[in-house]
């Protein structure tokens, strides 16, 4: 048999062999020299020997002839036939020359065959699964709900089911921590807070210790004060103290389930002080809220009863009490309908505006009254915020109806209840309080630590000490907090050569922090300025100024 060596050599051949010889060329390199072989007797031959002569990567496919024509039959093979090699499969009969590449694809090709997917198993119900999701949907956590369910049992107990358990005095300091905590929370919600600036420091210690004694030898229906002094003065940190110190009194004397708090910031509500609905529910809201806190026993039953208020002017004919509140027989049922019904009635009236008003305003204390307490403790900051004509709105539609001043109705409920009421404006307040029997607290001159620093300020030149605070609250610690800022600013400067002009990042944002702290206590000070040490042109002046030298001395 010939091997490939002896094909292409005509030398080593046979002597029989007198097959003619045909050239072999690689198709993409026509131009390198050719391979000599003798002519095998099939097409298919050809393919094998040439991928060993050529030493092609692949397999042969194909056979062109000199004219680019591809041969499939070994007898138009001729004599020294020049065939040209291809490694490409050939193509298919139904394969057409296309531009593929700007087709479209046939829409049949988007949609791909997908496995069937198993249904899942599915899982047993949990029996607790309505539970579950009351939980989720719950806005307290689950250790507040924990809480108030343990406080909720312990409060419905008997007294002598009380004094048989073992922990009753923990339980009970617990009942005490956590409605303190919840009226302390209340106010801080209302942003009735102390500054930040004055609590948990010297001067927060003495506001406390002042209002210890103005509320000393005073029994609790006596409580009547009217906070006022200038703007942002600290008059709300003296209200939170005042009412914070009041119901620890209360507590302390155990007539705390005897007074019902409800605090009001009527600033925050001033901007829908016009809608009727809001009003309602604002109140509504507020007095259930600590009344859920004052009588832990009804706390399963807080929900119901809030829709059931929340419908009396909903539905044009008063729904009866739900069934859930109808089970506690401790519940004054019949108190509360006549308060639900005189609630409606005012509503359903066309001519009812104003009694519906008056309604709103004297609810805590009518709720606080029906639940067995004294009377409400209404808590209101910024009462000067709430002097503004309501005007009726289409459900009290009539040619009779005017409109009324709710701070005339407010003062009206508060005037037989304790208060603690608190300004914004001194001028508007006293427009708008019309009360005669309080007691006036007024934060000039609360302050009575005197400082030795003084505040200097070269140019403009200025020297501020705490006189100028006047013994406010706010603006003494405010000074206090300039001067540390300013004795901090000059200890840790980065540089410290007098002659160098170069500052570190540090100070200058440290002497930024400093100079608006200062230019807040400047215009504090200067709203109250009676020796002109603030006026239009130095306050400009420090505006200005792109840098100040605070020192002090």
């Amino acid at each position: 048999m010939n091997s490939p060596r002896s094909i292409q050599s005509p030398r080593a051949a046979s002597p029989k062999d007198t097959r003619p010889f045909i050239y072999l060329y690689k198709i993409e390199f026509p131009d390198n020299p050719p391979k000599r072989i003798r002519l095998p007797k099939t097409i298919t031959e050809i393919l094998k020997l040439s991928n060993d002569v050529l030493e092609l990567p692949r397999p042969a496919r194909q056979i062109f002839d000199a004219d680019n024509n591809p041969i499939t039959d070994i007898e138009k093979i001729g004599a020294k036939a020049k065939l040209y090699i291809s490694c490409a499969a050939p193509p298919s009969e139904e394969d057409e020359f296309q531009y593929k590449s700007r087709l479209p694809k046939p829409a049949g090709s988007t949609f791909h065959k997908l496995p069937t997917m198993k249904p899942p198993k599915l899982k047993p119900r949990r029996e607790d699964q309505a539970q579950q999701c009351a939980i989720a949907a719950c806005p307290t956590t689950v250790k507040e709900n924990l809480r108030d369910s343990i406080l909720s049992l312990f409060a419905s107990l008997t007294p002598e089911h009380k004094a048989k358990m073992s922990m009753a005095a923990t339980l009970q300091k617990m009942t005490t921590d956590t409605q303190l905590y919840v009226v302390e929370n209340a106010l801080i919600t209302q942003y009735i807070g102390p500054s930040t600036v004055v609590s948990n420091t010297p001067i927060g210690q003495q506001v406390q210790a002042w209002m210890i004694e103005r509320l000393k030898g005073l029994m609790p229906e006596e409580c009547k004060f009217a906070i006022t002094g200038p703007s942002q003065s600290g008059k709300s940190t003296l209200l939170n103290t005042a009412v914070s110190l009041f119901y620890q009194k209360l507590q302390i004397t155990n007539e705390a389930p005897n007074y019902l708090i409800f605090p009001i910031n009527w600033l925050l509500q001033q901007i829908y002080l016009d809608d009727i609905n809001k009003l309602y529910n604002l109140f509504i809201n507020t007095a259930l809220k600590m009344l859920r806190n004052a009588r832990m026993e009804y706390i399963p039953i807080m929900g119901p009863f809030k829709q059931w208020m929340s419908s009396l002017i909903t539905q044009q004919v008063q729904a009866p009490l739900p069934p859930q509140i109808l089970h506690y027989t401790s519940f004054p049922h019949d108190a509360v309908v006549n308060i639900g019904r005189a609630i409606h009635d005012s509503w359903a009236k066309p001519e009812g505006f104003r009694q519906f008003i008056k309604e709103i305003v004297s609810f805590p204390n009518r709720i606080a009254q029906a639940f067995g307490f004294k009377s409400a403790v209404y808590v209101f900051d910024h009462f000067d915020s709430c002097g503004y004509e309501i005007s009726p709105t289409d459900h009290f539609a009539t040619e009779n109806q005017s409109s009324v001043v709710l701070s005339e109705l407010v003062c009206e409920a508060i005037d037989s209840c304790p208060f603690f009421v608190a300004s914004q404006n001194d001028f508007d307040f006293f427009n708008v309080f019309s009360l005669q029997e309080y007691k006036q607290l007024s934060t000039e001159r609360l302050v009575t630590i005197k400082g030795e620093k003084e505040i200097y300020v070269q140019q403009p030149p200025i020297v501020l000490n705490m006189d100028h605070c006047r013994g406010c609250p706010a603006y003494c610690a405010t000074f206090q907090r300039v001067c540390d800022l300013a004795e901090e600013a000059a200890s840790r400067t980065a540089l410290k050569s007098q002659f160098t002009k170069l500052k570190s990042v540090v100070d200058i944002s440290r002497n930024e922090m400093l100079k608006q702290e200062f230019l807040k206590l400047c215009i504090l000070l200067g709203n109250e300025d009676t020796e002109n040490i603030f006026n239009e042109e130095i306050m400009n002046e420090l505006m200005e100024l792109p840098e100040l030298v605070i020192r002090v001395r």
